[in-house]
């Protein structure tokens, strides 16, 4: 699984990171599985479903995984995200 992240937005619009790309394939077996639990389609998707009225003004996330089944893109704001996948994403 490939997995692409580009943060931008929070206050002032700032960009937080450069644009990270992770091959779980290349990582350690724990990460690799963490990796793919929290950023595969269903996961996101549920993410992406979760309402975020008070999202104004935080972090955005563009992911793309591509994984065999193709490609998967959504955007989810970090009030939608849970805190362990934000420790995950700061971590790579």
């Amino acid at each position: 699984m490939i997995i692409e992240i580009r943060s931008h937005g929070g206050f002032g619009g700032i960009i937080a990171a450069p644009p990270r790309r992770i091959d779980t394939e290349a990582q350690p077996a724990a990460l690799a599985r963490d990796l793919c639990a929290a950023f595969g389609p269903d996961a996101l998707a549920r993410m992406a479903a979760t309402p975020c009225p008070d999202c104004a003004d935080r972090m955005r996330y563009a992911i793309t995984v591509t994984d065999q089944a193709g490609q998967h893109s959504v955007t989810l704001s970090e009030g939608q995200m849970p805190p362990a996948m934000l420790d995950l994403i700061d971590s790579l």
